[in-house]
This record gives structure tokens, sequence and C-alpha cells, in this order.
């Protein structure tokens, strides 16, 4: 039996395309043992200009301005434009995927599935393409890709958002696509020891996604009047400036001699998430999407604190519907919560677990869904 060649495409950035592709490339890599695929990731710099720089920054300081960003993008004469310039993205691509020859293609971003579309549609090329919606719930049409062989979503509320975005073809509700580590037993003494936490405190982990957020600072003067014994871990991610400014915070809680309770970690960029969510029992951040489902994996109760305008609404009504966590983006709502919080740290770790436990388990199964598919229009099918 010829094995069939699948690539796992994204970009170079740290954002949540990149997290889905490693999902999905890590969980097909080990179906490599049937001895029925071959699978290959690949990062691809896409041509976009300055426009990932803009996002950035709005990610980390205005999240809420994106909101115009995403209605723009419903109107049809930007996604004409998208379309169209996607053309200046294929050689990389094209060079890349010459060379490999794959069967399959399931792109991760939204920019290169446009691309990958367009060269099939214009030259005879014999792959398949499958493109990953990587929003659950508010899915911006750009994002929509119509004409490729299978397009990926969370759930049946993103089906009908594709299809109203004028999506046609076949669509996969497979669940959310979750790092395999989010989901294993680690030894939660053990970790927190390494943390330098030795004893049973809560401890709260404060995180702002890959790019980091400003919304984080938000918590930092509830710190001055903790008296009670606690630990809050920082997650900062790439934003060295955000990184900074907590260490000069903590140097200045300590010059005050205020918080001699608490434990502060600034960590900046984590390499092992998972084990981190799992030593703490609370968790404070931005609702993306990949971090709000590492989180319920991980089946630790999310704080919402902030969320891009418009590209992320859809993450907060996962939380409030499905009572995953709860939503304190209005000022001062999340120190005050913090406060409520650490009265009574085991009774709020309990209220949402049994929601979290369920959507923990259905999205366990979301790469089984994916493999069943491969399998049939992929594998089986010739």
């Amino acid at each position: 039996m010829v094995k069939k060649k699948i690539l796992i495409l994204t970009d170079d950035l740290p954002w949540g395309h990149r997290s889905i592709a490693k999902a999905i490339y890590g969980s097909l890599k080990e179906k490599e043992k049937e001895g029925r695929v071959e699978v290959k990731y690949a990062e691809i710099k896409a041509e976009v200009g300055i426009s990932n720089d803009f996002y950035t920054f709005m990610y980390r300081f205005f999240p809420r301005s994106n909101k115009m960003m995403t209605k723009l993008s419903e109107k049809g004469r930007l996604r004409k434009v998208v379309h169209r310039l996607s053309e200046l993205n294929l050689p990389r691509i094209k060079k890349f995927v010459s060379s490999y020859k794959p069967d399959l293609i399931i792109s991760c971003y939204w920019y290169h599935s446009h691309s990958l579309q367009l060269w099939r549609k214009n030259e005879k090329v014999n792959f398949k393409l499958w493109s990953v919606i990587a929003d659950p719930w508010t899915i911006t049409p750009v994002t929509v890709v119509p004409g490729v062989d299978l397009t990926l979503v969370y759930d049946e509320v993103a089906e009908r958002e594709v299809t109203k975005h004028g999506l046609k073809g076949k669509i996969l509700q497979s669940g959310w696509w979750v790092r395999k580590e989010m989901y294993q037993k680690v030894d939660r003494k053990l970790i927190r020891k390494k943390l330098g936490i030795m004893d049973g405190r809560p401890v709260v982990f404060i995180g702002g996604g890959s790019l980091g957020t400003n919304s984080l600072t938000r918590l930092l003067p509830v710190l001055m009047t903790i008296e009670t014994k606690c630990a809050f871990i920082f997650n900062t991610g790439t934003d060295k400036m955000l990184h900074s400014t907590i260490d000069q915070y903590v140097e200045l809680l300590k010059k005050l001699r205020l918080g001699k309770q608490i434990i502060v970690k600034n960590l900046g960029w984590i390499e092992n998430m998972a084990e981190v969510l799992k030593a703490c029992d609370i968790v404070f951040g931005k609702a993306g999407p990949n971090f709000l489902f590492d989180v319920v994996a991980c089946q630790k109760p999310i704080v919402a604190i902030t969320h891009i305008g418009g590209q992320e609404d859809g993450n907060i009504e996962i939380i409030k519907k499905k009572k995953l966590g709860w939503v304190k983006e209005k000022p001062g709502e999340s120190a005050s919560f913090l406060l409520e919080y650490l009265e009574k740290p085991k009774y709020y770790e309990k209220i949402f677990s049994k929601n979290i436990e369920k959507e923990a388990k259905n999205n366990q199964m979301t790469m089984e869904r994916v493999w069943k598919r491969i399998k049939e229009e992929i594998i089986e099918k010739d």
C-alpha cells in the first residue's frame, strides 16, 4: 500500500493558527505507526505586509477596536481584495508543495487556504485541500474559503456561520483541536515544587495568550491588598514590555513591604503550558479560543478579563452558555472577583467542574473524528 502524504500547513507567527496546526500534526503523526500515512508539518511565512504588526498592536493594547475590522470584513468587496492579494502569497507555498507532493493539505491559516484554492482553480494540481476555521462561534467571512474539499469547524453553531457566509462544500463538525499533552495527567505537587510553591495555597494563572495583552495589568494593583497565602503565575507571551512591567511591580511590592504572603512567578513565554496550567487552580486571562480550550482540557475554570472585539465575541458566549467560567471585563470586576475567589477558592473551583469536564471530553475526541474522515476520504477512497 502506497502511503498517503498529509501536509499540515500554517504561518510562522505565534498565534492560534500555529497552535491548532501543532495539535493536528501531533495527533496525525502518531497515526504513521499504522503505515498508511506520512505526515509533514510546515510553517510558511505569509505575504501580508505590515498587517500582522498592526494586528499585534491592536491585540495587545486595543482589543475591543477589532470589532470595526470584523464588520468591514463582512463586505463582499473586502473579501474580493483578500482573494486577489492571496495570489502574492503563492510562490513560497507552490515551491514547498511542489517539492513534497502531498495527497492532502490541511491548511490551518485562512490566507494560505485562499492561496492554495486559487492555485487549484487556475492550474491542474492533484492534492485535496481541507481548511480549518480557527474561531469557534464568531467567524470572520474572509476566513471562509469556498471551493475547498472540506471545512473543519468546531460545532453546529460554526457550521451555521460558515454556511451563512457562503460556504456550500462539505463541513466536518470536529470539536476543537487541542494538543494531546493538555489532556495527560501530571504530578501537580512535583510541578508546583518546580515553580517554588511548596504548600497547598491556591495558585492563580494570569495569561494573555501568545502575544500578551495590556489588560493583565488591571490585576496588579489588587496584589497590594492581599493578605492570604496564594500564588500568581503570569504569562505575558512574547510581550517583553508587559513582562518588564510585572517585574517592576513585584519589585515595588517588596520595597513597600506589601504582599508578603504571596508568591509571584512571571514566566513570560511558557513552553510547558500544559504542566503549568495543571499546577494552577483557576485561570484569569484573554478569551482567545486556543487558550480557552487549553484551559478546559486541563479542567480549570476560566475568568475572561478581555477579548478581541468582534473576532472573539463568540468565545465570551461559549463561556457563558456552556458555563465554563466567568466573564469579568468591566473596570474593577476582575480584581473584585479575584478577592472573592481567594476567600472561598474550593467553592469557586467546583461550581462549573461538571460542565468543564463534559466540554473537555468532547474535544478530546476531536482528532479521532478528523482521522475517521481522513480514512474515508483519502486512504480508503482509492
